[in-house]
């Protein structure tokens, strides 16, 4: 049985499985091993974004079902992180740039204690919630506000499918901003849409010998020489 956790292999065939198809040539999610990281995150986003606009039959408005996203530099629009784009990139495509946003942490209790588990181990838990903004952009206003449309909306309906594949405890579209001209790009008109996330980071600690017991008087206190 394929484990829900991690993406299966792509296919040519078109998606009709209701979860987003792995478009990155087979590689492994690393969700699976190193849970929710930043570079991670970001990634993610790109593939939903990816998947999304990969195949007509996935886009509401017939405007972007002509503006596809494939590999390369002539693709039909640019998804891409914000870490790396550039106005120049864009040109008269429309955009969607991807921004993570500040990660915040909650403590669950004193050392984030959560109990001992069936070694004698004392596991720990810390909860975390995230989000990134999705940046649409196009040279009109009114295209803008269609991408912006055509975004949310794949969010808003696909969120409880996003969260538990990917094993999240939260998955929610936030904001759609208002409508603005974007500084970095003159002419270019943009959608600011936010989505937050969150999970909750599991550890256990093995420790065979407190390292403060092997460290000796002397060596906190040298003698003066």
């Amino acid at each position: 049985m394929a484990d829900p956790y991690c993406p299966p292999e792509a296919d040519s065939g078109s998606n009709t499985t209701g979860f987003p198809e792995d478009r990155t040539d087979g590689q492994p999610n690393p969700l699976c091993s190193l849970g929710p990281r930043p570079i991670i995150m970001t990634g993610l986003m790109r593939i939903l974004l990816t998947d999304h606009f990969s195949a007509a039959e996935n886009v509401e408005h017939k405007l972007f079902r002509k503006r596809l996203w494939k590999k390369g530099d002539d693709t039909g629009i640019l998804i891409e992180d914000a870490t790396v784009w550039t106005p120049g990139r864009t040109g008269s495509r429309p955009a969607v740039i991807i921004k993570r946003n500040t990660w915040k942490s909650q403590k669950v209790s004193l050392n984030n204690f959560s109990g001992i588990n069936s070694e004698g181990f004392d596991e720990h838990i810390k909860f975390w919630r995230g989000s990134h903004t999705l940046f649409c952009i196009a040279k009109e206003g009114a295209e803008a506000e269609i991408l912006a449309a055509e975004v949310y909306r794949m969010l808003m309906h696909y969120a409880p499918v996003f969260r538990e594949y990917f094993n999240l405890m939260l998955f929610e579209l936030m904001d759609v901003g208002a409508l603005g001209e974007i500084e970095e790009a003159h002419e270019c008109y943009g959608v600011p849409i936010t989505v937050m996330y969150g999970w909750s980071d599991n550890w256990v600690l093995r420790l065979q010998t407190p390292k403060l017991k092997r460290i000796g008087l002397s060596e906190l206190f040298p003698p003066e020489r």
